[in-house]
């Protein structure tokens, strides 16, 4: 069975489908070296991710590699890539996963790492490094879960730790002369090991002593440790401009630019405030002149300035300004996440009121002052609701706050204080109400502590299943408030969670069983079996408790052999602060802390706190609105694109192409672009009729030729004319396809709907069952010698080919599926 026919059985088939706008494809006879970029997520989730986007923009302009992405699928496809034998492809070439000469994963997140062994499984790659040949890929694996490498140890040839920019190109280098030179894998990793940043598994062995680990003995003792790789001047590197539009809405939908690396606030919970020292910021003038080739590159609405703490570098103020003069003639949104409380200075509320408001989250993570003093969250009370007057002041109707249970130290009347801190700004909320008529929404978000590697708290102990239900239903309790809306996940996930960031070797057989009784999509709460866990870890002869528990200061850790640069002495020193209250500076405000990281050489902190900002270049709008006629082919692989998703493809490509698209009135303006009809999910057109509104007069001959190159495949304008005068863009009255079925077609029962008097079909939707009689829907059904001429009306429901298949010729909803439709007139 072919792609297209899993595609046309599946939810969503546009995340299968490659051929986007912005993807690289490159000529397999110049390819050397065959890499996966795999991300072990969902579609939705792996296109949002920037790391990706780096490493794909980076290996782009080499002939010899193809990077191609490849994503995990969801369950559905998954069942049926089991049921048929068929593994994992590639969105650029639908190269199968299995034979590619590398696969490298990125991991973000703990609870992915079923769903990558289960990517290896479909492909048929064997899981064990131990079992894999020359024959097999290679498997890597990149991204923060590498600062603990071991749960997955077995699995990997190599771990990259740290930051890629720099690494990468000496790596597939050194990847293509393994390849060519067809060297045994041992070869390979003694060579791989002397790149900093690469750990080789292979190349450490780790002893355990009473079911505890004892080490990790190197098998090469001149390199007991592997440093993670640091990238000295973020400068240096160039931003991805060159997005590939995502064919599905991604979770961020948006051109995001890292404008810092790293954090010296020294949360002591944050394993990604001491995984990404040092503080490097980028220079405004050249964040400002991303943005805007970013923004004439891919077509996006939406930019979006990222850091761990994004109003914590140096320019944002004037940086913000800049791009909103820039952004807001262009009707592009500016979006500055991670806004901490205390960092909010007048001159950055005043910009922030120019963005678009959806909901401003805001951490205090405790609900008591001393708890936040134990994580160095160093926020008075009075700071918080400074924050959200602020907030509220600037008209956002939607305030989240998050909070974490089972923090060191945390007591009952710490978990009390969420709820009295959180009537404080529901109180807020209320004033705010009474002075607009709208009171605003408050949201609390309750996550569960885990101490992970390479933080002041990787000592602590973590909750276990019974108390962190104790602590959320105390929780819940003291958020009953009708102002308030709670949130929380299932305690099991960070139970998880925090099994297989503290964990080590053992791990390898429990996510093997994990896999095998499918566990997958483990972060998501409604696909969690937490008793299929517990029994894996029990056939390990482990559990839980055995890497939940406290470790003793001198107790081997398994990622002891991971040198982030943050000291382990310095880690415990600010344990013992934790303990006492004690707050820790930012050393980019002050004197180093000698935490480990710099050398003051090369890694230094990289501040750029005057910003000589060049004024950007105002796009010359037009004020003439012009309205223009064009014909739409959705042909191929686009017709398992849906209505909404074609239309942000079809605005996109019109941007990129250098269109001015006129935008309604009102609070949201949106792109005046518009279809006759919506064309059902899977079916094929070539008489589509688009509608576009533009702000300037364009060469109606030359508006394809703009936009054609810009679109996915799949996707092609045609016969574009000025609009009428008073024209209206009507739904057709008549529609007629021709269809190729998957199944043959029973003349007999042609017939006999022919003879019919009527012929009921029931049609079931989100909003019930609905009856559509057939006879009076159907103008002209009738059998061909290569298929079948099928003509619909307006009236009677419109019915779609596949229902025609299903109900006339009783085709099975697999068989109607995969059938072809092609819709190739349409009357007005």
């Amino acid at each position: 069975m072919g792609h297209e026919e899993l595609l046309s059985q599946v939810e969503r088939p546009a995340r299968y489908l490659g051929g986007e706008a912005g993807c690289v494809i490159k000529d397999p006879a110049r390819v050397r070296l065959w890499l996966a970029l795999a991300f072990p997520e969902v579609y939705e989730i792996a296109m949002s991710h920037l790391g990706l986007k780096v490493l794909y923009e980076a290996l782009a302009p080499r002939p010899e590699v193809a990077a191609e992405r490849v994503f995990c699928p969801w369950t559905d496809l998954m069942a049926l890539m089991q049921q048929h034998g068929l593994g994992p492809w590639s969105l650029e070439s639908g190269r199968p996963l299995a034979e590619f000469d590398v696969i490298g994963f990125s991991f973000q997140y703990e609870l992915t790492y079923t769903n990558a062994l289960h990517m290896l499984r479909l492909a048929g790659v064997p899981l064990r490094r131990e079992r894999r040949g020359p024959d097999h890929p290679l498997v890597i694996a990149g991204g923060p879960c590498m600062v603990n490498p071991e749960p997955l140890a077995e699995f990997l040839d190599l771990a990259v730790v740290g930051e890629a920019e720099e690494l990468i190109h000496p790596l597939v280098d050194l990847l293509l002369e393994a390849k060519e030179q067809a060297w045994p894998r041992d070869r390979l990793f003694d060579r791989a090991a002397e790149l900093e940043g690469v750990y080789v598994p292979a190349l450490f062995a780790p002893r355990y002593q009473d079911g505890r680990l004892r080490e990790i003995e190197p098998l090469n003792p001149a390199r007991p440790k592997v440093r993670r790789r640091v990238v000295a001047d973020l400068a240096a590197q160039k931003p991805p401009l060159q997005p590939v539009l995502p064919a599905v809405q991604p979770v961020h939908d948006r051109l995001g630019l890292e404008v810092a690396r790293g954090c010296t606030r020294g949360c002591r919970f944050c394993q990604a405030g001491f995984i990404y020292r040092p503080v490097r910021e980028r220079p405004a003038q050249q964040v400002l002149e991303a943005a805007l080739a970013g923004l004439a590159a891919s077509g996006l609405e939406e930019v979006a300035l990222l850091s761990l703490s994004t109003s914590d570098y140096s320019c944002v103020e004037p940086l913000a300004a800049a791009l909103m003069d820039a952004l807001e003639p262009r009707r592009v949104s500016l979006s500055l996440p991670s806004l901490r409380m205390d960092s909010l200075g007048p001159e950055l509320i005043a910009q922030i009121k120019r963005v678009r408001k959806t909901g401003f989250t805001l951490a205090p993570e405790a609900g008591s002052e001393r708890l936040r003093q134990v994580i160095n969250k160093n926020l008075s009370q009075e700071q918080i609701l400074a924050a959200v007057r602020a907030v509220f002041g600037m008209s956002w109707n939607l305030v989240k706050l998050y909070f974490m249970l089972g923090l060191p130290t945390e007591t009952e009347e710490d978990i009390e204080a969420i709820g009295r801190l959180c009537e404080l700004v529901a109180a807020e909320a209320r004033a705010a109400g009474r002075g607009r008529g709208k009171r605003p929404v408050v949201n609390a978000s309750l996550g569960l502590f885990v101490p992970k590697p390479h933080t002041p708290f990787q000592w602590e102990g973590q909750m276990d299943l019974e108390e962190a239900w104790s602590r959320l239903k105390l929780a819940k309790s003291v958020l009953g408030s009708r102002s308030l809306k709670a949130k929380w996940h299932h305690p099991a996930t960070s139970i998880v969670e925090g099994v297989l960031s503290r964990g080590d070797r053992r791990l390898a057989p429990v996510l093997e069983r994990a896999v095998e009784l499918g566990c997958c999509f483990d972060g998501w709460s409604e696909h969690l079996d937490y008793e299929v866990w517990l029994a894996s870890l029990g056939e390990a002869g482990l559990s839980p408790a055995d890497y939940l528990r406290p470790r003793a200061p001198e107790e081997a850790l398994p990622w002891d052999h991971i040198d982030v640069g943050v000291t382990k002495d310095y880690l415990w020193a600010e344990r013992l602060r934790a303990l006492t209250g004690q707050a820790t500076g930012d050393c980019r405000h002050g004197s180093c802390l000698d935490c480990g990281v710099c050398d003051h050489r090369e890694i230094k902190p990289r501040l750029f706190p005057e910003a000589a900002l060049q004024p950007p270049p105002l796009p010359a709008l037009g004020q003439e609105r012009e309205k223009y006629r064009l014909r739409l082919e959705k042909t191929g692989p686009a017709r398992f694109l849906g209505h909404l998703e074609t239309m942000r493809q079809l605005e996109r490509g019109f941007r990129r192409g250098g269109v001015e698209l006129a935008h309604s009135q009102g609070f949201h303006p949106h792109p005046l672009l518009k279809a006759a009809s919506a064309l059902p999910l899977g079916v094929e057109s070539l008489v589509e009729v688009l509608e576009v509104t533009t702000s300037r007069p364009y060469d109606p001959a030359a508006l394809p030729e703009m936009v054609n190159p810009c679109l996915p495949r799949g996707l092609r304008l045609s016969q574009a004319r000025p609009a009428v005068p008073g024209e209206k863009l009507l739904e057709p009255v008549e529609v007629t396809y021709r269809v190729e079925p998957a199944a043959p077609l029973d003349p007999e029962r042609l017939r006999a709907f022919h003879e019919s008097g009527e012929w009921i079909m029931l049609r079931q939707s989100p909003k019930g069952e609905r009856s559509i009689d057939l006879k009076s829907a159907v103008r002209r059904l009738e059998l061909e010698q290569d298929g079948l001429l099928l003509c619909v009306g307006r009236s009677g429901g419109r019915p779609k080919p596949a229902e025609v298949l299903l109900s006339v010729f009783g085709l099975s909803a697999q068989e109607a599926a995969a059938s072809r439709a092609l819709k190739i007139a349409a009357q007005y």
